[in-house]
């Protein structure tokens, strides 16, 4: 039997910020064009694919032009505003305009587990085995592999 794999590649624009314990320029709200690369293995499935590409095209459109913070960072919200608090910041946020993730930094390691995380919730029994890689810029990347 053949062993069968997708891949895919597309970037995004999104701001965030670190929680540090030491002095980073990363502790400012600042942005990146992430690249993400996706590889996914599997068998196919009764419509002839491992994983519709489309879900990961829809995941994009989640990040793309948004601040990214941790749900973990929110301390309130009020009609549509989130209120975000961290590193000595207070920020109100527009929901339309972030995305929370369920992890307790939005480093590079997050964000990668994150949308492989998202894509293991969107795919059938016939996926064995996703691959992300966040790159923040053309030298650094952050990779996570999950196993089924």
């Amino acid at each position: 039997m053949a062993e069968r794999k997708i891949g895919w590649h597309k970037d995004f624009d999104s701001s965030h910020f670190l929680a540090l314990p030491y002095e980073s320029k990363c502790l400012r709200i600042h942005g990146h064009t992430y690249n993400v690369d996706v590889e996914i293995w599997g068998e196919l499935n009764e419509n002839g694919m491992i994983f519709d590409f489309n879900h990961l095209s829809c995941l994009i459109k989640l990040l793309d032009h948004r601040i990214i913070v941790s749900e973990e960072w929110i301390v309130g919200r009020k009609e549509g505003v989130v209120v975000v608090e961290k590193n000595g910041k207070r920020l109100e946020l527009p929901e339309g305009e972030a995305v929370f993730l369920n992890k307790p930094n939005v480093t590079a390691e997050y964000i990668a587990e994150w949308f492989a995380e998202r894509i293991a919730e969107k795919a059938g029994e016939n996926v064995k085995r996703i691959l992300v890689r966040i790159w923040e810029d053309p030298r650094s990347y952050a990779q996570v592999v999950l196993e089924r």
